[in-house]
């Protein structure tokens, strides 16, 4: 069951079994974003300046800014992916793309005519030899893994073999980075790409890519391509600055959440589930197995995960009806 398959069977299920327990929501704007103010554009004269709002990112994740040379600011990582996977299609570079983890990956990578490797992030790291590029999601989503410090110094060998090897990290699930991204980071041996999109929960707003030295030029080439929209911009900018606290209060909020389900599927062994990270849990049951205990799951499919198994969310917490 892919994604749009999976919203139409669910829609109808909450229609025909309103006493089915949704653990499917997989909207975290739509179910976290009434909670919180809309975040208004700046005034600032700083705010329409890609510049100024590259130094606040930094700041915010505690990075240093002698990093803002490297640093390209683009609408999020939807859009940075775009400009990335553009210059590796034009490179003919081969490029690990986990199939397991988000499908919009895949279908940038194809739009942009890349070669693309898919592999399955949630069972260990590719054979990175076949690559010239991969891309990490960090943490792991929906799987709740992260990198191991044997893995990412795997990764440091592989990409300083051949400088021109990229290794990108999407970090938007982590602020600020996690301890093996930040490394990665600080050694020069990864591209790392956050937004505002999770922490502040405005997608398609405002995000950076961090870049080592040698991807400097080529890179800041790429993203010039992109569209810059002032009005975005001024919103990314009060973001990073008027509602800085804004992350806190949103991984509150789902830590809340987190417990709620931790509590549910402890009194319920049956539903073999991990405990809740981010959002997600998952299940060694199958979506229809759930179905029979009035669960309602996620596919492990819907996230190009196997067949058997589930993913469950923490977004919802009352009855499908």
């Amino acid at each position: 069951m892919n994604h749009e398959t999976f919203l139409a069977r669910r829609a109808e299920l909450r229609a025909a079994r309103p006493s089915l327990v949704d653990l499917a929501e997989l909207d975290v704007y739509r179910s976290l974003g009434r909670a919180f103010p809309a975040i208004l554009p700046s005034t600032h004269p700083e705010a329409p300046y890609r510049c100024h709002l590259a130094e606040r990112f930094l700041a915010h994740l505690g990075l240093p800014q002698a990093l803002k040379p490297r640093t390209q600011v683009s609408h999020g990582v939807r859009r940075s992916l775009r400009a990335l996977f553009g210059l590796l299609a034009k490179r003919g570079a081969r490029v690990g793309v986990p199939a397991d983890v988000y499908p919009v990956y895949l279908r940038l990578a194809a739009e942009a005519g890349a070669t693309m490797v898919p592999w399955e992030a949630r069972v260990g790291l590719p054979a990175l030899d076949a690559l010239d590029a991969l891309l990490i999601c960090e943490p792991l989503k929906p799987w709740g893994s992260t990198l191991t410090p044997r893995e990412a110094d795997e990764l440091r060998r592989w990409a300083r073999v051949d400088e021109r090897r990229m290794l990108i990290l999407d970090s938007v699930y982590a602020t600020p980075p996690t301890e093996e991204a930040r490394s990665l980071l600080d050694d020069e041996s990864a591209l790392l790409l956050t937004s505002l999109s999770k922490g502040w929960l405005v997608p398609d707003h405002a995000g950076i890519c961090v870049v080592p030295e040698r991807f400097r030029k080529e890179t800041r080439d790429a993203f010039a391509e992109l569209p810059k929209d002032e009005q975005r911009l001024r919103i990314g900018y009060a973001a990073l600055t008027e509602h800085a606290a804004r992350p806190r209060e949103v991984a509150a909020a789902l830590r809340e959440r987190a417990r709620w389900l931790d509590e549910l599927t402890s009194a319920r062994p049956e539903l073999g589930a991990s405990p809740c990270i981010g959002y997600f849990a998952t299940s060694s049951r199958s979506f229809e197995q759930l179905l029979e205990w009035g669960i309602l799951g996620v596919p492990a499919t819907v996230f190009g995960g196997p067949e058997g198994q589930s993913v469950l969310s923490s977004l919802e917490r009352r009855a499908a009806g």
